[in-house]
C-alpha cells in the first residue's frame, strides 16, 4: 500500500473512483462493495473486518 500510495496515477484514479462511489445510491454503493469484496484475498479481508470492527466501536 505504501508504494501505491507514492503512485500519482494510482492516486489519481482512486480520487475519480471516490467521486464516482459518492454519487451512487446507498443500494448502489452497496452492491459495489459486495462486487469487490468477492475479489480480495484473506490478508485483505481481515484487514476489512477489523476495519469495520473499529468503526463499529466509535458508534
Amino acid at each position: 500500500m505504501a508504494r501505491a500510495s507514492l503512485d500519482q496515477n494510482f492516486k489519481d484514479e482512486l480520487s475519480a473512483i471516490e467521486q464516482w462511489f459518492q454519487v451512487l445510491s446507498e443500494a448502489e454503493r452497496t452492491a459495489t462493495l459486495y462486487s469487490l469484496l468477492q475479489h480480495t484475498t484473506r490478508v485483505q479481508q481481515g484487514f476489512f473486518v477489523a476495519y469495520l470492527q473499529q468503526l463499529i466501536r466509535r458508534e
